[in-house]
């Protein structure tokens, strides 16, 4: 039965609300978006608002998880407005790196704009690098990294019990410390956002599906070798299909 004072109740709530409404903005803008990409402070700055909102919209659903637990934790030291802020200060700990990624990603993309090779204004990679991209992710599949991580993510209330701080100044860094994780499982399967097109609301939505499935799906921990062998084969393939 739901009660509507659960901590884990209303965090999920908050996260699938605020999620729907970022892919809803992104998906009604994106088609009729048209990007400057100029080299002024300006166009930085919005685009890199621009990348942390979209990386937020795809990370959020796979911070679900862990955000939950933590409030069910949390709750346990702490009620009413103390308990919020300290759920929102562990989920902005969370995604502090994602957002510093995703200025680095903007970044990356506007002087990609300035040559001939990339097109869509930088986010869409040329064949060749669109292959080596494949296959970069396809190995990541594949590391003791990826593996570590990945079980973390799987595992977020066993890592939150072994590494919990109490108080509102525990909350930031924990979720710092687990959103690490969060990067090393994810990071090279972002990189498919070029392979695709960065500004492709379908082919993000097929990606942050994947994320979350990777953290909850049975046996996923086994199967995403198995994506990450189609991702050689893919990789290879249009390498080949390149020369």
């Amino acid at each position: 039965m739901i009660r509507f004072d659960d901590p884990r109740f209303v965090t999920l709530l908050s996260v699938g609300l605020a999620s729907a409404m970022l892919w809803w903005m992104l998906a009604v803008s994106m088609g009729d978006m048209a990007m400057s990409t100029d080299l002024t402070p300006g166009v930085f700055i919005g685009t890199s608002v621009m990348w942390i909102l979209m990386m937020l919209a795809m990370m959020l659903p796979a911070m679900a998880p862990v955000m939950v637990q933590y409030a069910k934790l949390a709750a346990k030291e702490a009620t009413g407005i103390v308990l919020v802020m300290r759920v929102a200060l562990f989920g902005a700990g969370y995604f502090a790196l994602w957002a510093a990624i995703s200025v680095l990603l903007a970044a990356l993309q506007l002087c990609l704009a300035q040559t001939d090779l990339f097109a869509q204004g930088g986010t869409l990679a040329p064949p060749l690098v669109a292959g080596g991209l494949m296959i970069a992710a396809g190995l990541w599949q594949f590391t003791a990294i990826k593996d570590v991580c990945l079980t973390h993510c799987r595992r977020p209330l066993a890592w939150l019990i072994a590494h919990w701080r109490e108080g509102m100044g525990g909350a930031f860094p924990m979720g710092a410390a687990h959103g690490a994780y969060c990067v090393g499982c994810c990071i090279a399967l972002m990189g498919l956002m070029f392979v695709f097109g960065a500004m492709n609301v379908a082919w993000m939505a097929i990606i942050a599906v994947y994320f979350v499935l990777e953290k909850l799906a049975p046996a996923a921990d086994r199967w995403s070798r198995f994506v990450g062998w189609a991702l050689l084969v893919a990789g290879i393939i249009t390498l080949i299909l390149s020369l």
